[in-house]
C-alpha cells in the first residue's frame, strides 16, 4: 500500500480521538433494518455486499458491476439481490432493472486513490421490497471521530453476513476513508454503518481491502457528495 496511507492508517490505529460506542452495531440496528443488508450475486463471477436505501434502490461498489476478468459491465439480467442473507436463506431475492454507476468512475483507474472516491453505484430494483419485513437505511455524512461499524459477507462466509463493530474512521484527502474495519473478497459495497441520534445510518461504502504496517485496514467512499448524481444517473 501507498506509504502516506500507511501513515494515515497507523495514526488511525494509535490515536486517541475515536469516540467508542460500547454498544454493539447488531444491538443498535432492528431485526429488520440488518435485513436491509444484503448479498449482491453477480452471475457465476462472485458477488458483493449491497444495502437497501430506500424500498427499491439498493447501494453498492461501481467495481462489483464489472467482470474482474474481462473489465466488461456486468448486464443487469446477471444481478440478484438477496436481502438480509443468513444462513444460505434470504428474505426475498429480487432481479435489478437498472444499474448506475458513477459519471465520474473510470474503470481504467482502479485502485487509484483518486478514482475511489467514486468507486459508488446505485441498482433500482425490479419491484419495491416489502418494507415490513426489510426497513431500509438512510445516508448520512459521517461523523468524524466517532466509530464506525461494518456488515458484510466475504468469501469465508458467504452465507451469512459478518458484522464488525467500534471501528476508527479518519478521512483521506483523495476523498476516501481509512477504517480499521477489516475487508474480504465480497466485502467490497458493504455500508459502513454509524449509530447518529440513535439511529444507524450508511455513512459510506467499502471499496477496498489493505494492510497498514501489517495490520488489515479497508477503504471507504463517501456517499452524501456523490449521491446526487448517481440519482440523477439512475432515473425513476
Amino acid at each position: 500500500m501507498i506509504r502516506s496511507l500507511c501513515l494515515a492508517a497507523a495514526l488511525l490505529i494509535a490515536g486517541p480521538a475515536i469516540a467508542k460506542d460500547k454498544t454493539p452495531l447488531e444491538h443498535s440496528m432492528s431485526h429488520a433494518q440488518m435485513q436491509a443488508i444484503g448479498r449482491l450475486d453477480i452471475g457465476s463471477t462472485g458477488f458483493c455486499t449491497a444495502t437497501l436505501v430506500s424500498s427499491d434502490l439498493v447501494l453498492t461498489a461501481a467495481h462489483c458491476l464489472y467482470d474482474r476478468n474481462t473489465d466488461k459491465r456486468i448486464h443487469v439480467r446477471d444481478l440478484r439481490f438477496n436481502a438480509g442473507l443468513r444462513r444460505g436463506e434470504a428474505v426475498t431475492t429480487m432481479r435489478v432493472k437498472r444499474a448506475a454507476i458513477h459519471p465520474k468512475y473510470d474503470r481504467a483507474l482502479k485502485g487509484e486513490l483518486r478514482n475511489m472516491r467514486y468507486d459508488v453505484a446505485l441498482l433500482r430494483l425490479s419491484s419495491p421490497v416489502n418494507l415490513f419485513d426489510v426497513a431500509s437505511l438512510g445516508i448520512s455524512s459521517p461523523q468524524i471521530g466517532r466509530d464506525v461499524g461494518v456488515v458484510s459477507y466475504a468469501r469465508n462466509r458467504a452465507d451469512t453476513a459478518l458484522t464488525e463493530s467500534d471501528c476508527g474512521m479518519i478521512p483521506r484527502p483523495e476523498g476516501v476513508y481509512v477504517t480499521t474495519c477489516q475487508a474480504g473478497f465480497g466485502t467490497s459495497g458493504a455500508p459502513v454503518v454509524q449509530i447518529q441520534q440513535g439511529h444507524p445510518r450508511v455513512v459510506s461504502v467499502v471499496s477496498a481491502m489493505a494492510k497498514a504496517n501489517g495490520v488489515p485496514v479497508s477503504l471507504a467512499v463517501g456517499i452524501t457528495n456523490v449521491l446526487s448524481d448517481l440519482t440523477a444517473a439512475i432515473g425513476s
